[in-house]
């Protein structure tokens, strides 16, 4: 158990952060054999609204660059299908990471290669997060912050949510431990947020102010969760978020 364990909590602790914006990567089980969906009108204001279409500011953007508009339908189509996305693990995800070098987010080369890195050093235990939030049932919370719809009661608050990843901790570990025979993250995976870390990747004023004006709309801030984020990493034996900084409260 980074962007990033985050989305919503801070996908930089990474790959566990920033691809939890948006958050696009908490699941749960749906029934099973669900009736297919019925067709929405895109006028029914009760109709699910798209990444773009939930944001006005997205959209304007996404209006006048067909790159962007087409991360958003990607999204969108990567929400519809979020089974896909649990049985394919962080490989899924690969499609929209390119988006984050794209406005709003504006990802720098650096940390974005760092991201790619942390992405492929780190597959086993963004799986094994992956299933964190499938299994603690978080999805609907989560979609309904990446679309704008649902309200803020849904969404637990940072203790909540502590209590939650603490729990489920030992789970993780048990699983991660089938996977690869050890329960600690690896070696390569711990320098690659190291990298990640040393880089100032959350220090970087775009993405990480985009980034806070999606989580402040749903009321939650991302310092409330970095301290999480090292007590997880450490019990995991990694220490590589121990100086992880995050805009504005950075230093040189």
């Amino acid at each position: 158990m980074t962007m990033t364990m985050t989305m919503t909590m801070s996908r930089y602790a990474l790959a566990l952060m920033l691809l939890l914006s948006p958050a696009l990567v908490m699941a749960q089980d749906p029934p099973a054999a669900a009736p297919p969906a019925a067709a929405t009108d895109p006028a029914d204001p009760a109709a699910p609204q798209g990444l773009c279409a939930s944001d006005p500011e997205l959209q304007k953007i996404a209006d006048s660059n067909p790159q962007v508009a087409q991360c958003c339908q990607q999204f969108d189509a990567m929400l519809g299908d979020i089974n896909t996305v649990l049985s394919q693990g962080f490989t899924a995800l690969v499609p929209v990471l390119g988006c984050l070098t794209l406005p709003p987010i504006e990802l720098s080369s650096t940390c974005y290669n760092d991201l790619l890195s942390s992405g492929a050093n780190c597959f086993n235990e963004m799986n094994v997060m992956l299933d964190f939030f499938n299994s603690s049932g978080l999805l609907d919370a989560a979609l309904d912050a990446a679309t704008g719809s649902g309200d803020n009661a849904t969404i637990p608050t940072p203790e909540e949510f502590e209590k939650i990843a603490l729990d489920y901790l030992p789970t993780a570990m048990d699983e991660l431990k089938t996977i690869t025979g050890s329960d600690q993250i690896n070696p390569v995976c711990c320098q690659s947020v190291s990298k990640l870390v040393a880089d100032k990747c959350a220090c970087e004023k775009t993405p990480m102010s985009f980034l806070d004006g999606m989580l402040e709309k749903k009321g939650l801030k991302i310092s409330d969760y970095i301290g999480l984020a090292k007590t997880v990493m450490g019990k995991m034996g990694c220490d590589a978020a121990n100086d992880l900084q995050v805009y504005p409260q950075c230093t040189a």
